[in-house]
């Protein structure tokens, strides 16, 4: 027999109808919410028990106590918060900085109120200021107001010794902004660090913001670098939790603007590897049965200690790999074939979150490259007999098929050729890096 649980007190269950009736939206911002008389009757209790159900909406933010006219569903239209503007132009009218350009655009009113004073810096702040034990801080307090409501604390910090004598020092709006004149300072910032606590306010915090009970902020602490390293603006940011939502836009990196290709040294045998399980792996999930084989570790270290592979990287990560070299497969390519002036491509592998770049296109064209630098006149592969998609691949990209050798034990042996000199010209450039010395 299931036991039940504890039955829930009655003013927890008046406040869970009524705050049911806030979300669904039978009750609406703004709207007024029965009298503690009126619940008390309709529970058949006492008006005080109907006020601690009505407490525990009030503590909640969802609602808020106006004597003696009631109790009113609190109405929020939060502002858009996003802090990667912070480097973004700015306007150059005083009277219109981000902030309110922002609110401007949104047809609310805004306003500011701005004091400048120079102070003891926080734990907190003097940790990220990097300061020493009784340095100064410039604090620019500013409290926005949106439609008369204040609507979120914005408190910069200086090192005093940095911004003394500069226009930072004025309780005004700085029209083309603090990172202009922490740049004519030569403290430009160029990095930022974000971080974002959620908590419930300080005292002195809910009075700055007229807060009412029940009602957490959002602390963004933002930390601006210059060039070298040196933090020189740390800014608090306090947002009440009922006016904000804060919005971040993040842009995947573009990576075909910044590959490289280098040639692999011995301490890149692993990752060579794990590119071709990688390849192997998904041509598994494919139902192809090309490459269902462990790597082969010692041809490819010959193939490294050659200078023959390659690997393709963006931004120092690996993304792709390569191997070409001058040796025509006695298994494939016959003997007077042998003798012809050509450069023969071998495990090429892209990792599948990069395909869209025809990544593979460009190390093609690439390797064209090479076989012309070395005097050759073909650029030559053999394929997998079976995998009719990556045959279409080949001669989608110049490649003809001269034909197909069943040899023993060799699952490869569909083979395609095509002119040194020949250039698809699709797929991102490939930087070609000067060769590293070899290392374990």
């Amino acid at each position: 027999m299931a036991v039940s649980g504890r039955a829930r007190a009655l003013y927890q269950r008046i406040a869970d109808k009524l705050r049911a009736q806030i979300t669904e939206g039978t009750l609406g911002p703004g709207d007024r919410l029965p009298t503690e008389a009126e619940i008390a009757a309709e529970w058949s209790t006492t008006r005080s028990t109907a006020v601690q159900g009505l407490k525990v909406l009030v503590n909640e933010g969802l609602i808020v106590s106006d004597r003696p006219r009631g109790y009113f569903v609190r109405s929020r239209r939060p502002m858009v918060y996003r802090p990667q503007g912070e480097f973004r132009k700015r306007p150059l009218s005083p009277e219109m900085d981000q902030f309110l350009t922002q609110m401007s655009e949104e047809g609310r009113g805004a306003s500011q109120h701005i004091e400048v004073k120079v102070d003891t810096p926080s734990r907190q702040v003097r940790d990220r200021l990097q300061l020493k034990e009784g340095e100064l801080v410039v604090v620019r307090r500013r409290v926005r107001f949106v439609d008369g409501v204040p609507y979120n604390i914005n408190d910069s910090h200086f090192p005093l010794a940095l911004v003394q004598s500069s226009e930072i020092m004025n309780p005004d709006d700085i029209a083309r902004g603090a990172n202009v004149v922490l740049a004519e300072l030569g403290a430009e910032q160029v990095r930022a660090l974000d971080e974002i606590h959620v908590r419930m306010p300080t005292p002195e915090e809910a009075d700055r913001l007229q807060l009412g009970p029940g009602t957490p902020v959002a602390v963004h602490l933002c930390t601006g670098y210059t060039k070298g390293g040196r933090p020189v603006r740390t800014v608090v940011n306090v947002l009440p939790g009922d006016r904000h939502v804060i919005t971040y836009e993040r842009l995947r990196p573009q990576i075909g603007d910044a590959l490289i290709i280098r040639p692999a040294i011995v301490g890149d045998l692993g990752t060579v590897m794990e590119l071709w399980e990688h390849a192997a792996s998904w041509l598994r999930e494919r139902g192809i049965d090309q490459w269902q084989y462990p790597p082969r570790k010692e041809r490819i270290m010959a193939n490294i200690q050659a200078g023959e592979c390659w690997i393709v990287e963006a931004e120092g990560a690996p993304v792709a790999t390569i191997t070409v070299d001058e040796h025509a497969d006695p298994d494939f390519w016959s003997p007077s074939e042998s003798g012809d002036l050509a450069l023969y491509v071998h495990r090429m592998v892209v990792r599948r979150d990069v395909a869209g770049l025809d990544l593979g296109s460009a190390m093609l064209d690439w390797a064209g490259q090479e076989a012309v630098r070395l005097g050759k006149e073909y650029l030559r592969l053999d394929a997998w007999r079976t995998n009719g998609e990556l045959q279409r691949y080949y001669r989608d990209r110049g490649f003809t098929h001269v034909r197909t050798v069943e040899a023993a034990d060799r699952s490869s042996g569909a083979l395609f050729q095509r002119a040194a000199n020949y250039r698809r010209g699709t797929g991102p450039e490939l930087t070609t890096a000067p060769s590293a010395a070899t290392t374990d």
